[in-house]
């Protein structure tokens, strides 16, 4: 699975997963519109028309200015299709307050993949498509991100994922999510053993919120993928996951940028990398990491095996170390 994640992350090399929505993780600036296969407006099931959604894989309708009453179309089409896998609406007008759309979203059983990116959805409309997802059963990848989602809308989806048991991806960055948010996301994740990548990307869950995930990660046995650049964690919130590594023995991938991390944040993660054995990818680029730091980092790499990317590009690293650093073969400076 780390061998797919190849893209660019940010300006910095940061590897990240080939879907959609992993591209548009961060602030969702990608463009480019995958059609390849994609059922167009145009396409879906009128009175003249002689296609039908049945009959499609995928839907990508992204930019078209799309308000939930447009979602009624889609509606029927997700009551009707018999193989409909992908539904991209991104970059739409949507509020998800349209009742026939999560309805349909409940019951379908043939989609796997829904992205809405770039909506309006808010606290009220995540709520609704929430109880969806407690009923449905074959979605695999839910993407939310750039939502207007608060605190208040992620209770929902927390209390989804405790009775939710398809989702694998699950995608909130740039949202509105702070620590209370964060806490409540763990602390389902306490019980959910599906989810295996969770995006935050962007939201402001501190150090307090880190700390829940640290919690939540030493008994939590499914994630391998956790995503929290941008969320002012510092040293204390570095210092916590750290701690959790030393009990984890799943998680592959843990992002950490752009969080003001400094010497103690990157020294606790030296101790961490002695012990645990299965984290391959530590990405603490864009933080405040002086020399010490790095070089504890780049010493603790060495006795671990299975980290092949510790991503270090742009810390406070002097040219001297620098130099030094790029003979090691895991860390990207």
């Amino acid at each position: 699975m780390m061998n797919k994640i190849m893209k660019e992350y940010s300006a910095r090399r940061l590897k990240v997963g080939s879907s959609d929505e992993a591209r548009e993780a961060l602030r969702g600036l990608n463009n480019e519109e995958n059609n390849t296969g994609a059922m167009t407006c145009e396409d879906l099931p009128t009175k003249k028309s002689k296609h039908h959604a049945a009959d499609k894989k995928k839907i990508v309708r992204r930019s078209k200015s799309y308000t939930d009453k447009d979602l009624s179309r889609y509606a029927k089409a997700l009551r009707k299709t018999t193989t409909l896998e992908e539904l991209n609406l991104g970059w739409n007008k949507i509020t998800l307050l349209n009742k026939r759309f999560n309805q349909a979203i409940s019951c379908n059983s043939t989609l796997k993949k829904i992205y809405l990116i770039g909506n309006e959805i808010g606290d009220r409309g995540i709520a609704k498509f929430a109880d969806a997802l407690k009923q449905n059963e074959t979605l695999e990848v839910v993407g939310l991100s750039n939502n207007q989602i608060s605190d208040k809308g992620v209770a929902s989806v927390a209390d989804a994922l405790k009775t939710n048991r398809s989702i694998r991806k699950l995608y909130l960055s740039s949202n509105y999510i702070k620590a209370e948010g964060a806490k409540l996301l763990a602390d389902a994740l306490r019980v959910n053993a599906s989810l295996q990548e969770c995006w935050l990307n962007d939201n402001d869950i501190s150090a307090q919120g880190a700390e829940a995930f640290a919690d939540c990660l030493k008994v939590n046995q499914s994630l391998l993928q956790l995503h929290l650049w941008g969320n002012d964690v510092g040293d204390n919130g570095a210092s916590f996951l750290a701690s959790s590594l030393k009990f984890n023995r799943s998680l592959r991938m843990l992002c950490l940028s752009n969080n003001s991390i400094g010497n103690w944040g990157a020294t606790s993660f030296s101790f961490a990398l002695m012990v645990n054995q299965s984290i391959k990818e530590l990405l603490l680029f864009d933080n405040e990491i002086p020399d010490e730091g790095a070089e504890r980092l780049a010493k603790a790499s060495v006795s671990n095996p299975s980290i092949n990317n510790l991503d270090l590009s742009g810390n406070k690293i002097s040219v001297d170390v620098l130099r030094v650093l790029e003979s090691y073969d895991a860390i990207r400076v």
